[in-house]
């Protein structure tokens, strides 16, 4: 007789815990919520296009919601890239796992950098408009100078900027690695992140990152379910 042995088949896909779904579930909040805050932000901001420097008249007309959006929809992408990191990890198990957690921890940093950037563009400009500051010749002055000197300012969004689309790129092997969503989600999620710096602001802006909000919620919400007991 010849002898036979049997081998278990490793799974493909190792549930998560339960106990992990109030992660979970804080993780699918923070996204929802960070990209609310974010589609308000691109949809709203008063200024022009943040890329040609944002425009005096603009932001003086509006200088509340200038600084409201630009503020907190810089601390609503920062509890985003958290949201997303956490609904990754928990989801990417086996293969791919080093990868999505490198590009989680790049999209963490992602967020505090621009977080970051946008707040400080917020301060400058909502104080170069402010005539209780500066006059209105000299404000206009400070504005054309901060448009056309923007080394510092970008010096945060920049590599904030930069660190979204590595994250986003990482992510996006790790998810397709591991096969945890359908490949498609994957392919939203990283054709949306470069979308939502092509058009940054306006409704063009708020529909470009249509796809990204879209893909990101759902890969927080499969995290979500995965964790059901």
């Amino acid at each position: 007789m010849t002898a036979h042995t049997t081998t278990a088949e490793r799974p493909a896909y190792i549930l998560p815990s339960p106990r992990l779904r109030p992660f979970a579930t804080l993780a699918l909040v923070a996204v929802v919520v960070g990209q609310v805050m974010n589609f308000l932000l691109t949809w709203l901001a008063p200024g022009g296009d943040p890329s040609d420097g944002n425009s005096y008249d603009k932001v003086a007309d509006n200088r509340g919601a200038f600084w409201t959006l630009y503020a907190y929809g810089g601390v609503g992408i920062a509890v985003f890239t958290v949201g997303l990191a956490v609904a990754v990890c928990i989801l990417v198990r086996e293969r791919g796992v080093l990868l999505a957690r490198i590009g989680s921890v790049v999209a963490v940093l992602s967020g505090v950098f621009l977080a970051a950037g946008l707040a400080s563009i917020a301060a400058v400009y909502s104080y170069a408009t402010d005539t209780a500051a500066l006059n209105e010749s000299a404000g206009r002055a400070f504005v054309r100078y901060v448009n056309a000197h923007d080394g510092q300012v970008m010096a945060l969004v920049a590599p904030g900027a930069l660190a979204t689309l590595v994250a986003t790129l990482l992510i996006t092997v790790a998810l397709l690695r591991s096969r945890v969503l359908p490949w498609w989600i994957s392919v939203l999620f990283l054709v949306g992140g470069p979308l939502g710096f092509v058009f940054s602001s306006g409704t063009s802006g708020a529909v470009a990152a249509l796809p990204g909000a879209v893909s990101a919620i759902l890969i927080a919400a499969h995290a979500w379910r995965r964790t059901a007991a």
